[in-house]
Protein backbone atom coordinates (compact mmCIF):
# COMPACT_ATOMS: atom_id res chain seq x y z
CA UNK A 1 0.00 0.00 0.00
CA UNK A 2 1.21 3.75 -0.97
CA UNK A 3 0.66 5.14 2.18
CA UNK A 4 1.98 5.73 6.00
CA UNK A 5 0.15 5.45 9.05
CA UNK A 6 -2.86 7.74 9.41
CA UNK A 7 -1.46 11.00 11.16
CA UNK A 8 0.74 11.26 8.07
CA UNK A 9 -1.14 9.80 5.45
CA UNK A 10 0.15 11.18 2.21
CA UNK A 11 1.43 9.04 -1.12
CA UNK A 12 4.50 9.19 -2.75
CA UNK A 13 3.19 11.45 -5.93
CA UNK A 14 2.13 13.78 -2.91
CA UNK A 15 5.49 13.67 -1.20
CA UNK A 16 7.24 13.96 -4.79
CA UNK A 17 4.89 17.52 -5.44
CA UNK A 18 6.21 19.03 -2.29
CA UNK A 19 9.76 18.53 -3.51
CA UNK A 20 8.83 20.62 -6.04
CA UNK A 21 7.67 23.22 -3.85
CA UNK A 22 10.77 22.87 -2.12
CA UNK A 23 12.64 23.48 -5.83
CA UNK A 24 10.44 26.70 -6.19
CA UNK A 25 11.09 27.76 -2.80
CA UNK A 26 15.21 27.35 -3.65
CA UNK A 27 14.65 28.98 -6.71
CA UNK A 28 13.92 32.22 -4.66
CA UNK A 29 16.60 31.83 -2.44
CA UNK A 30 18.85 31.63 -5.48
CA UNK A 31 17.05 35.26 -6.83
CA UNK A 32 18.21 36.70 -3.66
CA UNK A 33 21.67 35.48 -3.64
CA UNK A 34 22.45 35.42 -7.37
CA UNK A 35 19.93 37.21 -9.44
CA UNK A 36 16.88 36.11 -11.66
CA UNK A 37 19.15 34.78 -14.55
CA UNK A 38 20.46 32.00 -12.30
CA UNK A 39 17.45 30.87 -11.12
CA UNK A 40 16.23 30.30 -14.01
CA UNK A 41 18.90 28.02 -14.56
CA UNK A 42 18.50 26.23 -11.65
CA UNK A 43 14.57 25.87 -11.92
CA UNK A 44 14.42 25.54 -15.68
CA UNK A 45 11.83 28.48 -16.89
CA UNK A 46 10.96 32.19 -16.19
CA UNK A 47 9.11 34.12 -13.74
CA UNK A 48 7.18 37.04 -14.71
CA UNK A 49 6.15 38.10 -11.46
CA UNK A 50 9.24 38.20 -9.62
CA UNK A 51 9.32 35.14 -7.12
CA UNK A 52 9.03 31.34 -7.80
CA UNK A 53 7.09 30.53 -4.85
CA UNK A 54 3.62 31.23 -5.53
CA UNK A 55 3.69 29.83 -8.94
CA UNK A 56 2.26 25.98 -9.67
CA UNK A 57 4.60 23.03 -8.77
CA UNK A 58 3.63 21.35 -12.32
CA UNK A 59 5.94 23.64 -13.64
CA UNK A 60 8.65 21.97 -12.21
CA UNK A 61 10.50 18.62 -13.65
CA UNK A 62 11.75 16.69 -11.29
CA UNK A 63 14.41 14.95 -13.81
CA UNK A 64 16.79 18.13 -13.11
CA UNK A 65 17.08 17.25 -10.18
CA UNK A 66 19.44 14.28 -8.63
CA UNK A 67 17.88 14.28 -5.01
CA UNK A 68 14.31 13.60 -6.87
CA UNK A 69 15.45 9.71 -7.76
CA UNK A 70 16.56 9.49 -3.62
CA UNK A 71 13.03 10.28 -2.66
CA UNK A 72 11.31 7.82 -4.66
CA UNK A 73 13.63 4.94 -3.44
CA UNK A 74 13.83 6.34 -0.43
CA UNK A 75 9.83 5.94 0.19
CA UNK A 76 9.88 2.59 -0.94
CA UNK A 77 12.65 2.17 0.94
CA UNK A 78 11.03 3.28 4.24
CA UNK A 79 7.49 2.48 4.11
CA UNK A 80 7.39 -0.33 1.43
CA UNK A 81 10.05 -3.09 2.88
CA UNK A 82 11.23 -5.33 -0.05
CA UNK A 83 14.01 -6.90 -1.23
CA UNK A 84 13.37 -5.19 -4.62
CA UNK A 85 13.73 -1.81 -2.69
CA UNK A 86 16.70 -0.56 -1.60
CA UNK A 87 18.70 2.73 -1.21
CA UNK A 88 22.71 3.53 -1.23
CA UNK A 89 24.42 4.82 2.40
CA UNK A 90 25.50 8.10 0.35
CA UNK A 91 21.70 8.69 -0.54
CA UNK A 92 20.91 8.28 3.30
CA UNK A 93 23.34 10.76 3.85
CA UNK A 94 22.13 12.91 1.05
CA UNK A 95 18.24 13.38 2.15
CA UNK A 96 19.17 14.11 5.87
CA UNK A 97 21.77 16.59 4.36
CA UNK A 98 19.39 18.06 1.37
CA UNK A 99 16.86 18.50 3.73
CA UNK A 100 18.98 20.22 6.55
CA UNK A 101 19.55 22.71 3.40
CA UNK A 102 15.84 23.76 2.49
CA UNK A 103 14.60 26.93 2.93
CA UNK A 104 13.36 28.23 5.83
CA UNK A 105 11.36 30.83 4.85
CA UNK A 106 10.33 32.11 1.28
CA UNK A 107 9.70 34.38 -0.95
CA UNK A 108 11.34 37.52 -2.67
CA UNK A 109 9.30 40.67 -2.44
CA UNK A 110 8.03 40.27 1.03
CA UNK A 111 10.97 36.94 2.28
CA UNK A 112 8.18 35.91 4.26
CA UNK A 113 6.06 32.98 2.98
CA UNK A 114 6.61 29.51 4.63
CA UNK A 115 5.22 26.13 3.91
CA UNK A 116 4.53 22.98 5.55
CA UNK A 117 7.43 21.54 4.09
CA UNK A 118 9.43 23.34 6.59
CA UNK A 119 7.81 21.42 9.38
CA UNK A 120 9.38 18.42 10.93
CA UNK A 121 6.14 16.68 9.67
CA UNK A 122 6.28 18.00 6.21
CA UNK A 123 6.19 14.91 3.69
CA UNK A 124 9.78 14.84 2.38
CA UNK A 125 11.28 15.75 6.07
CA UNK A 126 9.65 12.46 7.09
CA UNK A 127 10.69 10.15 4.29
CA UNK A 128 14.31 11.50 4.98
CA UNK A 129 13.52 10.90 8.76
CA UNK A 130 12.10 7.61 8.14
CA UNK A 131 15.02 6.53 5.56
CA UNK A 132 17.62 6.92 7.87
CA UNK A 133 15.90 5.41 11.30
CA UNK A 134 15.42 2.30 8.73
CA UNK A 135 19.11 2.35 7.41
CA UNK A 136 20.08 2.58 10.80
CA UNK A 137 18.22 -0.17 12.23
CA UNK A 138 18.42 -2.90 9.47
CA UNK A 139 21.17 -1.99 6.67
CA UNK A 140 24.30 -0.28 8.39
CA UNK A 141 26.11 -3.06 9.04
CA UNK A 142 29.08 -1.04 10.29
CA UNK A 143 27.49 1.04 12.66
CA UNK A 144 24.95 -1.86 13.80
CA UNK A 145 24.82 -1.50 17.73
CA UNK A 146 25.90 1.09 18.37
CA UNK A 147 23.33 3.52 16.81
CA UNK A 148 20.32 5.16 19.05
CA UNK A 149 17.08 5.80 17.79
CA UNK A 150 14.64 9.29 18.72
CA UNK A 151 10.58 8.75 20.10
CA UNK A 152 9.96 10.23 16.31
CA UNK A 153 12.04 7.36 14.50
CA UNK A 154 10.65 4.85 16.73
CA UNK A 155 7.69 6.14 16.26
CA UNK A 156 7.97 6.25 11.61
CA UNK A 157 9.20 2.57 12.07
CA UNK A 158 6.83 1.32 14.36
CA UNK A 159 3.72 3.27 12.20
CA UNK A 160 2.83 5.14 15.41
CA UNK A 161 2.36 8.54 17.04
CA UNK A 162 5.18 10.03 19.20
CA UNK A 163 2.57 9.71 21.91
CA UNK A 164 2.15 6.19 21.72
CA UNK A 165 5.74 5.58 21.80
CA UNK A 166 6.41 8.00 24.72
CA UNK A 167 3.83 5.96 26.48
CA UNK A 168 5.49 2.74 26.10
CA UNK A 169 8.17 4.55 27.62
CA UNK A 170 5.62 4.82 30.90
CA UNK A 171 5.14 1.32 30.85
CA UNK A 172 7.27 -0.77 33.35
CA UNK A 173 6.03 -3.81 32.05
CA UNK A 174 7.60 -6.33 29.62
CA UNK A 175 6.09 -4.31 27.06
CA UNK A 176 7.02 -1.01 27.84
CA UNK A 177 9.86 0.63 26.21
CA UNK A 178 13.13 1.64 27.98
CA UNK A 179 14.76 4.83 27.20
CA UNK A 180 18.46 5.53 27.85
CA UNK A 181 18.69 6.80 31.37
CA UNK A 182 19.35 10.92 31.49
CA UNK A 183 19.33 11.31 28.01
CA UNK A 184 17.95 14.29 26.58
CA UNK A 185 16.84 14.29 23.98
CA UNK A 186 15.62 10.92 25.10
CA UNK A 187 17.06 8.08 22.98
CA UNK A 188 16.38 4.17 22.66
CA UNK A 189 19.44 2.06 22.58
CA UNK A 190 19.60 -0.36 19.28
CA UNK A 191 19.16 -3.39 20.85
CA UNK A 192 15.92 -2.16 23.43
CA UNK A 193 14.95 -0.90 19.86
CA UNK A 194 15.06 -4.03 17.78
CA UNK A 195 13.32 -5.64 20.77
CA UNK A 196 10.35 -3.49 21.30
CA UNK A 197 9.85 -2.99 17.34
CA UNK A 198 9.40 -6.55 16.92
CA UNK A 199 6.48 -6.61 19.11
CA UNK A 200 5.05 -3.87 17.44
CA UNK A 201 2.06 -4.84 14.82
CA UNK A 202 2.46 -1.44 12.65
CA UNK A 203 6.20 -2.63 12.13
CA UNK A 204 7.05 -4.04 8.75
CA UNK A 205 11.06 -5.45 8.75
CA UNK A 206 12.67 -5.94 5.43
CA UNK A 207 12.37 -9.18 4.46
CA UNK A 208 15.29 -12.05 4.23
CA UNK A 209 13.51 -14.49 2.25
CA UNK A 210 11.39 -13.63 -1.33
CA UNK A 211 8.37 -16.09 0.44
CA UNK A 212 7.83 -13.58 2.76
CA UNK A 213 8.36 -10.15 0.62
CA UNK A 214 4.98 -8.86 0.29
CA UNK A 215 6.01 -6.55 -2.35
CA UNK A 216 7.46 -8.82 -4.41
CA UNK A 217 4.57 -10.63 -4.46
CA UNK A 218 2.44 -7.46 -4.91
CA UNK A 219 4.55 -6.56 -8.02
CA UNK A 220 4.67 -10.05 -9.19
CA UNK A 221 0.70 -9.86 -8.81
CA UNK A 222 0.33 -7.04 -11.12
CA UNK A 223 2.18 -7.99 -14.01
CA UNK A 224 -0.37 -8.50 -16.80
CA UNK A 225 2.32 -8.42 -20.07
CA UNK A 226 5.29 -10.33 -21.54
CA UNK A 227 7.23 -7.55 -21.34
CA UNK A 228 6.49 -6.65 -17.64
CA UNK A 229 7.02 -10.41 -16.80
CA UNK A 230 10.56 -9.78 -18.34
CA UNK A 231 11.47 -6.64 -16.70
CA UNK A 232 9.92 -8.09 -13.25
CA UNK A 233 12.44 -11.16 -13.37
CA UNK A 234 15.25 -9.67 -14.53
CA UNK A 235 15.24 -7.01 -11.90
CA UNK A 236 14.31 -9.42 -9.11
CA UNK A 237 16.74 -12.37 -10.26
CA UNK A 238 19.31 -10.36 -10.12
CA UNK A 239 18.95 -8.41 -6.98
CA UNK A 240 18.25 -11.70 -5.09
CA UNK A 241 21.47 -13.41 -6.65
CA UNK A 242 23.72 -10.60 -5.25
CA UNK A 243 21.93 -9.38 -2.25
CA UNK A 244 20.62 -12.79 -1.30
CA UNK A 245 22.60 -15.19 -2.41
CA UNK A 246 26.18 -13.27 -3.04
CA UNK A 247 26.76 -14.81 -6.26
CA UNK A 248 25.99 -14.53 -9.89
CA UNK A 249 22.42 -15.63 -11.81
CA UNK A 250 24.05 -18.10 -13.57
CA UNK A 251 25.01 -20.00 -10.81
CA UNK A 252 21.23 -20.12 -9.30
CA UNK A 253 18.73 -21.19 -12.24
CA UNK A 254 20.10 -24.64 -13.38
CA UNK A 255 18.70 -23.51 -16.82
CA UNK A 256 21.61 -21.55 -19.01
CA UNK A 257 19.16 -20.54 -21.55
CA UNK A 258 16.86 -18.29 -18.91
CA UNK A 259 17.53 -14.88 -20.64
CA UNK A 260 16.74 -16.30 -23.82
CA UNK A 261 13.31 -17.73 -22.12
CA UNK A 262 12.88 -14.28 -21.56
CA UNK A 263 13.62 -12.21 -24.07
CA UNK A 264 10.36 -10.62 -25.60
CA UNK A 265 10.84 -12.27 -29.04
CA UNK A 266 10.91 -15.54 -27.67
CA UNK A 267 8.81 -15.50 -24.62
CA UNK A 268 6.79 -19.52 -24.98
CA UNK A 269 5.21 -20.67 -21.52
CA UNK A 270 7.35 -23.87 -20.61
CA UNK A 271 6.22 -24.90 -17.30
CA UNK A 272 9.11 -27.02 -16.47
CA UNK A 273 11.37 -23.69 -17.39
CA UNK A 274 9.19 -21.78 -15.29
CA UNK A 275 9.04 -24.07 -12.60
CA UNK A 276 12.63 -24.54 -12.28
CA UNK A 277 13.52 -21.09 -12.09
CA UNK A 278 10.89 -20.49 -9.51
CA UNK A 279 12.84 -22.95 -7.47
CA UNK A 280 16.05 -21.76 -8.20
CA UNK A 281 15.50 -17.91 -6.83
CA UNK A 282 12.96 -19.12 -3.84
CA UNK A 283 9.96 -17.63 -5.53
CA UNK A 284 6.55 -19.70 -5.10
CA UNK A 285 6.55 -22.42 -7.54
CA UNK A 286 2.50 -22.33 -8.58
CA UNK A 287 2.44 -18.56 -8.44
CA UNK A 288 4.82 -18.04 -10.62
CA UNK A 289 4.52 -20.68 -13.07
CA UNK A 290 0.50 -19.50 -13.17
CA UNK A 291 1.90 -15.86 -13.91
CA UNK A 292 4.07 -16.88 -16.68
CA UNK A 293 1.42 -18.78 -18.26
CA UNK A 294 -1.51 -15.73 -17.85
CA UNK A 295 0.95 -13.84 -19.91
CA UNK A 296 1.67 -15.89 -22.57
CA UNK A 297 -2.06 -16.86 -23.02
CA UNK A 298 -2.78 -12.74 -22.94
CA UNK A 299 0.33 -12.55 -25.36
CA UNK A 300 -1.28 -15.13 -27.42
CA UNK A 301 -5.36 -13.96 -27.98
CA UNK A 302 -3.74 -10.52 -28.42
CA UNK A 303 -1.96 -11.76 -31.59
CA UNK A 304 -4.72 -13.60 -32.81
CA UNK A 305 -6.85 -10.71 -31.80
CA UNK A 306 -4.88 -9.20 -34.24
CA UNK A 307 -5.20 -11.44 -37.36
CA UNK A 308 -8.67 -11.47 -37.23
Amino acid sequence: MDRINKDKMFTKAEMLDELRTIFLFEADHIILGAGSKMAEQFIGFPTESGEYCHMSSTLVDLRRFDISDSFDRGYDFAFRPSLTNTIEEHEVQNLIAFMEGTPRIGGVSSAGEVHDFMEPDGMCQTVADAVHARWKLEWDSVGRGSHTFTTRELALLANMTEGAVRNAMADKGENGLRAIPGSKPVRVEYDEARRWLAGRRGFVPTPQQPQLDTVLHEDLASVKTVEEFTLFMRKYINLYADLVLGHVVDSVLPDPDYEAWVDRGTFAFDVDKARRIAEGVGLDVPTFVGKALEVSLRRDASAEGGRS
